[in-house]
């Protein structure tokens, strides 16, 4: 496999610290305001004065009036609710090695979560039905993750193709990083005998799961965006 060839046309793919609590219902303003029903917009942010100081100190004048942001969705959804340091800058998940292994991963369209979820299988030798069902957690996290915020699941493609090329393709709230985090560490799942890389599975799975205990030990939830 030529993975120079592969890096220089796959997107990266980057896991930050994010609050879904905010994105939750920030999203279905958005996605309103979109459709020319501003007012949701308008009442979210009046509920909500910590995003809308979020918005001021990013320059915003009235961030009230979704007609006067002229983000696009994908930028906006993700300078809200990256969660920051006291200097404002993003807040940092795992180390560098983890990142980087789990940014472009050599197969594919270089998503390390799509590798996983097409050779990710149930562990046939735990037979009774809450391994089969946490095995479906498993995978329904992973999907909405992957490709929650995108126009597969969602019927439009809003988050996508923002600013500098970035894709918001999926997140977790701060209670699914920790479910999903423990599910992940169960035997309930093993890799197909037909992935294609050996080992491909274990390794993403190894990444992952450290990038999710970081985000455990901030309390914070997850973002997966993807940058062309």
């Amino acid at each position: 496999m030529d993975e120079s060839a592969l890096s220089s046309t796959s997107p990266f793919y980057t896991l930050d610290a994010f609050n879904g609590q905010w994105a939750n219902g920030l999203i279905t303003a958005v996605e309103d305001a979109q459709s020319g029903n501003t007012s949701t917009w308008s009442e979210y942010i009046v509920q909500h004065s910590d995003i809308a100081q979020r918005l001021s100190t990013q320059g915003i004048k009235e961030p009230q009036n979704f007609e006067t942001i002229q983000w696009d969705p994908a930028t906006l959804l993700f300078t809200v609710c990256v969660e920051i340091t006291a200097d404002g800058r993003p807040l940092p998940l795992g180390d560098r090695l983890n990142r980087e292994r789990f940014g472009r991963f050599p197969y594919g369209n270089g998503s390390a979560l799509d590798y996983l979820l097409e050779f990710i299988r149930p562990n046939r030798s735990i037979t009774d039905n809450d391994g089969q069902d946490i095995y479906d957690l498993i995978i329904d996290d992973l999907r909405t993750l992957s490709a929650g915020c995108t126009e597969e699941f969602r019927g439009h493609a809003l988050f996508e193709s923002g600013f500098g090329g970035m894709n918001i393709q999926g997140y977790l709230s701060s209670e699914q990083v920790r479910t999903l985090r423990k599910n992940l560490a169960s035997r309930t799942w093993t890799a197909s005998y037909e992935e294609p890389l050996d080992g491909g599975v274990a390794d993403v799975a190894k990444h992952f799961i450290a990038l999710l205990k970081a985000a455990e030990r901030r309390q914070v939830g997850i973002v997966l965006r993807s940058h062309s």
